[in-house]
């Protein structure tokens, strides 16, 4: 094969290269940080193999075809291999230093919001959770569901306008006990209507009436359903996160007889991974981003966490 050959060869090796970025990004395969990573080794890679070419090292010129191809399985790999979803967990939101692992500071939450928005991740719904578990539809690799437990005043005057303000979905997991007002720290049933009202892009659901307890997930069959039958008066959803993230048996039971469709654990204690379309709908996993975490472990745990 002579040099001119060699040349086209390269050129032509090196549009595809391009064609399957453009490819990639178009199917929303990768976040776009990862694509940067591919264009940047398809342009290196290419790059070699021309040098090589043009010098004639038959022996470098094989090992860069060599690690193209692996680029390519690599990319392959990725293409194939199942989707999984980062259901993100959050609770209490505060304007100072959190006080507990369960509090982000308002700053913090705010640049792994606006991430998410310049990243162009899909922020998916409850009905989107259910839709893919039910192998029913597929999701973008670029999807997240972002959720919010308990319903402390806080959601409502510190998350609720940055998700607006990032046009991004979210689902509040409210505890029904503290609809009438009484706990002040807590949304009642005015903030809940104000949240119907105003956010259109935040979901209310259920995370039990009054179960939010050491060992509530103890208790009889007939006890979680009587407690169901009670937060659908308050909040009639199909959808439920365990409270303190445990669960049993019975406690999943309930759940199917009182036809809740999706149920989430929480909590290191429980499955503390992202969510693939094998899991039960009752034993949906959720990671926990609730920490005074730093913009570089939120990226890192919502890429590349397992």
């Amino acid at each position: 094969m002579n040099k001119k050959i060699k040349f086209i060869f390269c050129i032509i090796c090196f549009i595809l290269s391009c064609v399957s970025v453009f490819l990639i990004n178009f199917i929303d395969l990768f976040p776009k940080n990862y694509l940067i990573v591919i264009i940047f080794s398809f342009l290196f890679f290419n790059i070699l193999i021309f040098l090589f070419n043009i010098f004639n090292k038959k022996v470098l010129n094989i090992i860069g075809i060599v690690l193209e191809f692996i680029l390519a399985i690599i990319i392959l790999f990725l293409f194939f291999s199942p989707i999984k979803i980062p259901v993100l967990t959050y609770h209490d939101f505060t304007l100072v230093n959190p006080t507990n692992e369960m509090q982000i500071n308002k700053k913090v939450f705010e640049k792994q919001m606006m991430y998410l928005s310049k990243m162009g991740y899909k922020t998916l719904k409850l009905k989107d959770i259910e839709c893919f578990i039910e192998s029913k539809c597929n999701l973008s690799r670029k999807s997240v569901l972002i959720t919010i437990d308990d319903g402390w005043k806080s959601e409502l005057e510190i998350a609720l306008p940055i998700l607006k303000k990032y046009n991004l979905n979210a689902v509040i997991f409210y505890l029904g006990e503290n609809v009438d007002g009484k706990n002040q720290n807590f949304m009642n049933l005015d903030d809940l209507k104000r949240i119907e009202d105003e956010y259109d892009n935040i979901e209310i659901a259920s995370h039990s009436y009054s179960l939010h307890y050491d060992d509530a997930y103890m208790l009889d069959l007939s006890e979680f359903v009587s407690d169901m039958k009670k937060m659908k008066k308050v909040v009639n959803s199909k959808y439920y996160a365990y409270p303190n993230g445990m669960y049993s048996q019975k406690y999943m039971e309930a759940l199917e007889k009182e036809k809740y469709s999706l149920a989430f654990t929480f909590g290191q204690n429980n499955t503390h991974r992202k969510l693939t379309q094998k899991d039960n709908r009752y034993e949906l996993p959720r990671l926990n981003f609730s920490t005074d975490m730093p913009l570089w472990k939120f990226v890192l745990r919502l890429n590349w966490y397992k």
